[in-house]
């Protein structure tokens, strides 16, 4: 993330102002407005006396250093006095930008720098230009496809089973939760053995740039990031709300961003802690049981931390994380819907399911029904009399 120059760490190269005046600049001081396009520059400026700075038009980031050799960059924000001896260039983040300067008549001194300073942009590097074709395919035992290349990518994710496969000629086995990428022109091939079965998630896509060689010829033995990321995919894929297609491109670009970044990525950063997880699975399931076993008792988010000895925060992470819910939405819809079944029943009246399932209130009930159903339920019990 990007730090303006009135962000704390720029105290140490110089000032922040309002205006010229506040900065303390005189008349003495020679001032021009100069318009600047450039993205790198090999030298620094530096001067024996303060120099001013200002923002006229675009965004500037400027670079300062103390040594000439390591620095720091901050966008303009403000009036900037530096501080004598500083060593200072600028380049323009927008197409271009105007910034005005101003210096002692002595002028400003130049220092050659080791290594150019290039403006890193934030720009796409993966341009994802379609998504061709996505199956979710199960091949029984012997399948042989006998293969095949085309000019576009293609990503397998086995979701179940083990599939057998060659690229160019040289053989691969993927089990479960194993993905690759084939590339434009490989030849590759896929068959199950008599005793295996298989159920896997194929994506082709087309880019506007080559990718990476590095993603080639490679299994990946998914991770719960990208595992994550690709559940979200077959949600917005299979999705009619609007928009849900550029949803699914974002979420197959973020896994082929995943995929380069997986040598970099420690366990602990991509949530891979398989103790941690198998007692976060084990604590989920009991609390899950326990909700399911007492519907019909009065018990609050609270209670469930007390008894499971768990912090309020870590049992939203916990639902959240795994279920995509808070406790008190997954207690609340758990109840609504076993209010309906007992409604269909036609044993009890309202005020008594409304008891039965532990609601503070008849009205409480009655409110939190309409919300989840769109009708009380009264006029629930009187649609399914009709």
């Amino acid at each position: 993330m990007l730090k303006r120059t009135t962000n704390y760490l720029f105290q140490t190269f110089g000032s922040v102002f309002y205006d010229m005046k506040s900065a303390g600049q005189n008349s003495a001081t020679i001032s021009n407005t100069i318009q600047i396009d450039n993205k790198s520059f090999d030298s620094y400026y530096y001067s024996s006396t303060s120099v001013y700075l200002s923002c006229q038009s675009g965004i500037v980031m400027l670079v300062v250093s103390k040594d000439g050799i390591n620095y720091s960059e901050f966008v303009i924000h403000r009036v900037i006095r530096l501080n004598p001896g500083v060593y200072f260039n600028f380049v323009s983040i927008s197409n271009t930008s105007k910034i005005h300067i101003a210096y002692a008549p002595t002028g400003l001194n130049q220092k050659k720098m080791k290594v150019p300073y290039i403006y890193e942009r934030i720009v796409s590097k993966i341009d994802l230009k379609e998504i061709l074709t996505c199956f979710y395919q199960v091949r029984k035992s012997n399948y042989d496809f006998p293969g095949e290349s085309h000019d576009f990518y293609e990503l397998t994710y086995i979701d179940h089973g083990s599939l057998h496969m060659t690229i160019d000629g040289k053989p691969y086995q993927l089990n479960k939760y194993d993905l690759i990428i084939y590339y434009p022109g490989q030849f590759h091939t896929q068959s199950t053995d008599e005793h295996s079965t298989c159920s896997y998630l194929t994506i082709t896509f087309d880019m506007k740039n080559d990718m990476d060689a590095s993603l080639m010829n490679r299994v990946f033995k998914t991770r719960k990031d990208i595992y994550n990321v690709l559940s979200a995919f077959m949600k917005a894929i299979q999705s009619k709300e609007y928009l849900s297609e550029e949803l699914a491109l974002l979420y197959l670009k973020e896994v082929l961003i995943l995929l380069y970044q997986f040598d970099t990525k420690s366990d602990e950063e991509s949530n891979i802690n398989p103790m941690q997880e198998h007692y976060e699975n084990t604590l989920l399931n009991e609390i899950l049981v326990f909700i399911h076993n007492n519907l019909f008792t009065a018990f609050t988010v609270e209670d469930l931390c007390q008894k499971f000895s768990i912090s309020r925060s870590s049992l939203q992470t916990l639902f959240r994380s795994n279920i995509n819910i808070t406790p008190k939405h997954y207690i609340s819809n758990l109840k609504l819907n076993q209010a309906k079944l007992l409604i269909q029943e036609h044993k009890y009246t309202i005020s008594e399911i409304s008891d039965m399932l532990g609601f503070t209130s008849i009205h409480y009930f009655s409110r939190k029904f309409k919300l989840q159903y769109g009708m009380s339920p009264t006029d629930y019990a009187k649609s399914i009399n009709q």
